[in-house]
């Protein structure tokens, strides 16, 4: 194999160390670290970068140092150890690491030793992909991450196959490839495919070799099949990168409708995390100090999870929660009234993006009608104090409407239901009548407003004086409905007449 070949695979295999999740390194034998890969900073939360030619082994393992110093000391003796230990990452779980030390030989002197960490932590029950004596397998959510690792190591020497990918991760291969394919929406080998033409593109692009330089690198047989894969990953590749820009083109101007609506907006993505907002929706729940893009809406509205996760996880399904009015509190401690609708949102592939929640402040509304309703309460107890009835008489639809209060006054069941043929009837024959077949003349005939002082009877013969009261209403050009008061002045005293 071409010396630059060899320089190119060298290099190939240094970047496939950087995707292995088993922690890599070299300690010199002074023990400062002079390699160490990716896996060092899920193991320790440390970068390689802030290691290499810095740290003293020291500083990695912390109050592991102590416990590995006989493993260490024996490794630069020129020992090989291989050993088993528990270690809490950053994350905080706890994984059993078992690290093999080799000493590394310079004309019979050790210079230093290489280090190789793997996770060997037992699988829990839910992680166990299957049982011995049972013909199910579990599903295991990392499954296809996994894989993808394999794959990525085996870029350089070829598609391991589906059998052996089923036997390396306790999998049956239909299941396998189900699963790949559900997460990953291509076959497993389409992938390991477009993993290699990922870095072919990468090395042609740099110029650090040709097309048959990497056909040869990348176990091809013929240098035109390489070719050939080549230009449809730069096809797909290039309508990929159109597709994205139109989408985020889309998305860019969905979120600035949302920015600029004139109503209560914002859009979530699947995570609940903002993704825009209206400022009218910033107005209403005080938020013009706070960062929203890019937060959780349980981060920026407190116990908003203990009330609505479920309705928000139920609208990702595809539904639709509406609330006509809800007493809700703000960020600021404040509390209002609100109308709302919670709805999803589609990308172009008509997947759920996320949700859209409408808002409306109807604490104005709520307190005016809360407001309304105390009125109301207040004139229909005067009313009864005062004993005043109110009537109105449509002549359009032939009808009469007496309140209770004016049901009592003219003594009459509350069931009792009035028509225009006996109302009159209750006025006293004679002037009273007549005054009051005058004023609803004139009202229907001309819109006047009528104020008089009459005597009628009750159902059961009581003489009562009321003051009657009557507003004309003008409806398609012509005065069709009359309302008005009776007020009971039959104890007013001196009694006095208004014509």
């Amino acid at each position: 194999m071409p010396a630059e070949i060899d320089k190119h695979l060298f290099e190939l295999g240094f970047e496939v160390t950087e995707h292995t999740v088993a922690m890599l390194a070299y300690w010199d034998k002074n023990l400062i670290c002079r390699f160490a890969n990716n896996a060092y900073f899920e193991w320790f939360g440390v970068h390689p970068g802030d290691m290499i030619n810095k740290m003293h082994i020291r500083a990695i393992l912390g109050s592991f140092y102590e416990k590995n110093l006989v493993q260490i000391d024996e490794a630069l003796n020129g020992k090989v150890q291989v050993f088993e230990r528990p270690i809490s990452t950053p994350s905080g779980k706890t994984k059993i690491a078992r690290a093999t030390y080799i000493p590394d030989f310079k004309n019979g002197e050790v210079k230093g030793f290489y280090v190789q960490v793997v996770d060997v932590t037992p699988l829990s029950p839910d992680e166990v992909p299957y049982a011995v004596g049972h013909k199910h397998f579990f599903s295991n959510e990392r499954l296809p991450g996994d894989v993808v690792q394999t794959l990525r190591s085996c870029i350089l020497t070829g598609f391991p196959g589906i059998a052996n990918l089923s036997k390396k991760h306790f999998i049956s291969e239909s299941k396998l490839k189900r699963d790949f394919k559900e997460k990953y929406h291509t076959t497993i080998f389409s992938f390991y495919r477009n993993l290699q033409m990922e870095l072919a593109d990468k090395y042609i692009r740099e110029k650090r070799c040709n097309k048959n330089q990497m056909a040869v690198m990348l176990n091809f047989s013929n240098p035109s099949n390489f070719s050939v894969c080549y230009r449809n990953y730069l096809k797909e590749k290039a309508t990929k990168t159109l597709i994205s820009e139109i989408k985020k083109e889309s998305d860019e101007r969905y979120k600035t409708f949302i920015e600029q609506a004139p109503v209560a907006i914002a859009m979530l993505d699947n995570d609940m995390f903002f993704m825009a907002v209206s400022e009218r929706y910033i107005a209403y729940f005080k938020l013009e100090n706070k960062e929203l893009i890019g937060k959780s809406i349980y981060e920026v509205f407190h116990g908003v999870d203990l009330k609505y996760k479920d309705v928000f996880q139920d609208c990702l399904k595809g539904n639709i929660n509406q609330c006509d009015e809800a007493f809700v509190s703000l960020p600021d401690g404040l509390a209002t009234w609100l109308r709302w609708e919670i709805r999803p949102w589609y990308k172009s592939d008509k997947a759920i993006g996320g949700l859209l929640i409408y808002s409306e402040d109807i604490t104005a509304l709520k307190l005016k009608n809360e407001e309304n309703k105390l009125l109301s309460g207040i004139l229909n107890t005067t009313h009864e104090i005062a004993r005043i009835g109110v009537w109105s008489r449509d002549l359009k639809n032939n009808t009469v409407f007496w309140s209770k209060i004016l049901k009592e006054m003219l003594e009459v069941p509350e069931d009792f239901s009035p028509d225009l043929a006996t109302a009159f009837k209750f006025y006293k024959e004679g002037v009273s009548r007549n005054l009051a077949q005058k004023g609803f003349a004139d009202a229907l005939e001309n819109g006047k407003q009528f104020d008089v002082e009459l005597e009628m009877i009750t159902a059961n013969g009581n003489l009562i004086r009321v003051r009657h009261v009557g507003y004309p209403e003008f409806r398609n050009g012509q005065y069709e409905k009359i309302s008005g008061i009776f007020l009971d002045i039959t104890h007013q005293n001196p009694p006095f007449q208004k014509g």
